[in-house]
């Protein structure tokens, strides 16, 4: 037994099936890094999945088959297990998962009326529930009987090849607002005939998919089921209705997940994958009460933003759930699991909840972590790094994220390593995460870079040093990295910038200077609309002025829709398309689209116009070293993400032998 963690590594048999430990890798696809032709995994995305059952985790959830067929676009993957050309690829994958005595799941979904569809596929009738028109203009007619005995067929034509592909599990997503959710909530089933009205008649169809499925491969895989405990919608389906339909369903299924939300309603998403206004593990108290029910008997799931193992320990050892999945968290980290069993927590690393792994894809065509710069790019990562290296003596200046992560990778490779900061401490504009709530999780990182750090024998930190090219010269490193980050921009153009009352972001938390009840902010990016929560939060009367007509353009989408719901909650003044043109002591004047001059008076102005990167600074270091790389936004601005995957360049080839 696990001494630190005996709930977590506690076995768990199910059916005819043994789960190693309480921890399952949540279903997530991670697009991009599979093409859009193949109807099968490929090895990219087979290493992308195999890291996680490396890592320890007792099942790997394969995620998101559309059991309709929705059309192909551009960033989407297309699994179809159905189709047997790929058929060797999947077992290859369950083959690959199985070596590490991880278990396979396969995720079945069809999102209905909360789906994309691609222009072609409009052409065609696309059923829901019921008879609904979305916000977008897309209609959906209601479902026939026929058409349910068609799709109840494919789910479990496809459940056969899950089988036969020798996956251990197979998991029915019906919830978030897809289309089995659909048919069991209020909120969408306003039929009038034998699938509408009671919870009874509500769940015929789901019933009838499982009973398919059942018949097709009998109790040989395992069936898990995904159910919204709530929409967290009025008028939605409730905790109530959740258990009633469990009840329902429990006989033909093995393991119930309970998650929250739905997918297409913008603040609804940040529950369902909980952001930083949230606390850890979230919507777990949906789980703990279905399993409080003394007539449910099959093993129940909780998920949302469990990264801890603490809180996973304290969630199963509390009968709040039987097993807990994690997505994001194991995205972060792949080992997390293993970290956590060998006793050593504090090396696993943090997600910040950045929503890059997410929505990243949508709009750059790349499968990113901010915080794992290997994740998306698993199987050319050997490619890339040098098998060969000789030590070096390396000086680091810049203690920001970017200057830690390279600090603390090149050590773990075996060099000597000097790390130059001008501040007091390390942490560069991580250490604003601090003086924020909902950015707690930055906060983690900050420290978790931090401890890896301090507790690195060939690491020397030396802080409160303003690093020269002349010193830097003098002290005879092998390999110089300037990580000396970005300035925030203050435009010549606006008069009045460099007033007492005047402060940017950082100076806002950092000088000690007194902030006024009423604050102007110029800019409306995420770190503009971020300090105006923050500080809206504490008290004050905060409005944000931005040049531009959207705010927060830079953030996540799942992200930046919680974001613009905050301002809203808090009562936040949001001023767009206006230009500023001159600060004086207690007023921001302003040039709006018709270019009329507006006045904004306020107590004290904070400056978020972005910020500018130091590229001088660094190019001054090049000839201190034989070998030189600048990284991070000192070469152009990014943010974590960029700044990571830099540093984990860096890092990996310093003092590469490329020549024989």
């Amino acid at each position: 037994m696990n001494q630190l963690y005996p709930h977590i590594f506690q076995p768990l048999q199910v059916g005819n099936v043994t789960f190693k430990n309480r921890i399952f890798s949540a279903p997530s696809m991670g697009h991009m890094m599979q093409n859009n032709a193949p109807t099968y995994p490929e090895p990219a995305m087979i290493k992308n999945y195999l890291e996680k059952a490396k890592g320890g985790v007792a099942q790997v959830e394969c995620g998101g088959q559309q059991v309709n067929q929705p059309g192909k676009d551009p960033i989407h993957s297309n699994f179809d297990i159905e189709d047997p050309t790929g058929w060797r690829n999947f077992i290859h994958f369950t083959d690959a998962i199985h070596f590490y005595d991880c278990k396979c799941s396969y995720e079945l979904i069809h999102f209905g009326s909360e789906g994309e569809y691609t222009e072609e596929a409009k052409k065609n009738k696309i059923y829901g529930c019921s008879d609904f028109t979305r916000k977008d203009g897309l209609h959906f007619y209601q479902m026939p009987e026929e058409e349910m005995e068609k799709l109840a067929d494919r789910y479990a034509h496809l459940a056969e090849c899950v089988k036969f592909c020798g996956f251990d599990t197979l998991l029915i997503h019906g919830g978030h607002g897809t289309l089995l959710q659909e048919f069991v909530s209020p909120r969408g089933n306003h039929r009038t005939d034998e699938y509408g009205g009671s919870m009874a008649n509500r769940a015929k169809f789901p019933l009838m998919v499982l009973d398919r499925i059942r018949e097709k491969v009998g109790r040989d895989l395992l069936i898990e089921y995904r159910i919204s405990g709530s929409e967290c919608v009025p008028g939605g389906f409730e905790i109530d209705e959740c258990i009633e339909f469990v009840k329902l369903i429990q006989d033909r299924i093995d393991i119930i997940h309970v998650s929250a939300g739905v997918v297409r309603e913008p603040r609804l998403r940040a529950i369902t994958h909980p952001t930083g206004f949230l606390a850890p593990a979230c919507n777990v108290h949906l789980a703990a009460a279905v399993k409080a029910c003394p007539d449910i008997h099959i093993p129940v799931l909780g998920l949302g933003a469990f990264q801890k193992p603490d809180d996973i320990e304290k969630a199963l050892a509390t009968d709040q759930a039987d097993i807990i999945a994690m997505a994001r968290g194991l995205i972060a980290d792949p080992l997390t699991i293993a970290k956590a069993k060998a006793g050593k927590p504090e090396k696993i690393v943090p997600c910040i909840k950045c929503f890059r792994c997410l929505d990243e894809f949508k709009t750059t065509h790349k499968y990113v972590c901010s915080v794992n710069p290997e994740a998306g790019r698993e199987d050319f990562t050997d490619m890339m790094v040098p098998k060969k290296w000789h030590k070096n003596h390396v000086g680091i200046i810049g203690g920001g994220p970017g200057g830690m992560y390279c600090a603390m990778k090149a050590a773990q490779r075996g060099h000597d390593v000097t790390l130059f900061e001008k501040e007091a401490t390390l942490g560069g504009q991580l250490k604003e995460a601090a003086f924020m709530r909902f950015k707690y999780d930055l906060y983690d990182y900050e420290k978790y870079l931090i401890d890896q750090i301090s507790t690195c024998d060939n690491i020397k930190v030396i802080t409160n040093c303003n690093a020269t090219p002349d010193m830097i010269r003098a002290m005879g490193f092998d390999t110089v990295i300037a990580a000396v980050g970005a300035t925030p921009i203050k435009p010549r153009a606006i008069s009045g910038l460099d007033g007492d009352n005047v402060l940017t972001c950082a100076e806002s938390f950092f000088s000690g200077k007194p902030i006024g009840k009423n604050i102007v902010i110029i800019g409306g990016g995420q770190a503009g609309c971020e300090t105006a929560i923050h500080y809206a939060s504490n008290g004050h009367k905060v409005t944000i002025l931005e040049m531009q007509n959207t705010l927060a353009k830079d953030a996540m989408r799942t992200y930046r829709e919680e974001l613009l719901g905050q301002l809203d909650d808090h009562h936040i003044t949001i001023i767009t398309g206006g230009k500023c043109t001159q600060v004086n002591d207690n007023e921001v004047l302003y040039q709006d689209a018709n270019a009329q001059i507006h006045a904004l008076t306020c107590d004290t102005i904070i400056l978020a116009m972005g910020m500018r990167a130091n590229t001088a600074l660094a190019e001054s270091f090049r000839d201190t070293a034989p070998e030189f790389r600048a990284l991070g936004d000192c070469t152009k601005v990014g943010n974590v993400q960029t700044t990571i995957r830099a540093a984990y360049d860096a890092a990996n080839c310093i003092g590469a032998d490329l020549i024989d």
